[in-house]
Formats: C-alpha cells, sequence, structure tokens
C-alpha cells in the first residue's frame, strides 16, 4: 500500500512537472518579438560593428524562457550577415524585455549598400530568424520576421 502511494505521488509530481513545461512551450509560442532598432556603433577598414534591439513581450500568463535565437540582418533587402543570441532572457507574464546584441558587418562585396547602411540614409532593416527554447519536451522553435525604416 505505501509502495503504490510513493509512485502514485512520483506520477503526480511528474506529471506536473510535465505540464508545467508544456505551458512554458506555449507561452514561447505566444511571445512576440520585434526589431526595435539597429545602430552604427563603430566603422573599421574592413568591417562595422552594429548594435541591435530586440523588444520581447510575453502576453502569456507564464513564464517564457528565450535560451538563444539565431538572426539575419538584411538592410535594403540585400543579406547583410548573420547572429546569434545566446543570452538566456526570461519574461514573466506580461513582461516586456529589450535584448541587445552586437553584430559585425563585413565590408566584403557590399560595398554600394553598405555606404548606405553606414551613412544611415534611406535604409529599410529586416531581421528574421528562429527563438529557441529547449525542454525536456524537446525544442520548440518561434520564427520572427520584423522590418523597420
Amino acid at each position: 500500500m505505501v509502495g503504490a502511494s510513493i509512485v502514485t505521488l512520483i506520477l503526480l509530481g511528474a506529471g506536473g512537472y510535465l505540464y508545467r513545461e508544456y505551458q512554458k512551450r506555449e507561452a514561447l509560442r505566444s511571445v512576440e518579438i520585434h526589431l526595435e532598432g539597429i545602430q552604427v556603433r563603430s566603422i573599421g577598414a574592413t568591417s562595422a560593428s552594429l548594435e541591435i534591439r530586440l523588444r520581447l513581450h510575453n502576453p502569456s500568463a507564464t513564464t517564457a524562457t528565450l535560451d538563444r535565437a539565431d538572426y539575419s540582418v538584411y538592410g535594403n533587402d540585400i543579406h547583410l550577415g548573420d547572429g546569434r543570441i545566446t543570452e538566456r532572457v526570461d519574461l514573466p507574464p506580461g513582461a516586456t524585455r529589450t535584448v541587445t546584441t552586437p553584430f559585425d558587418l563585413s565590408y566584403s562585396g557590399l560595398l554600394s549598400t553598405l555606404w548606405e547602411v553606414l551613412k544611415g540614409e534611406n535604409i529599410t532593416w529586416r531581421i528574421t530568424g528562429k527563438a529557441y527554447l529547449s525542454t525536456p519536451l524537446g525544442t520548440l522553435t518561434v520564427p520572427f520576421d520584423e522590418k523597420i525604416g
């Protein structure tokens, strides 16, 4: 009888844990990712350093945790390169957070577009990518595509 009670408690605990993990996955699925801005930080001989700001909003009633994100940056529809956010970000229910990530822009093959980008004139910025959440139930992938300018 005691053994059956212990097994039942273990199963209930495991079920509760898996249900919470499922809720976290669903919370990340509803997270809104917006491109807040891109700024040129420095200009070098062979590359420029940019700063990308993404605004994350969690409209759900459960904390969502972003484990990482991979993204591509475009200036006037020209692919400028790829980057990664490795910072883990917890988003409590209803919270909004801004994540800032550096992006190194190589000049090779992009001279005309690059000049416009670095001057900051008439640039339409676009960032596309995938946000990831790893859980015991597997990795959840949430795509995003944002444009400003």
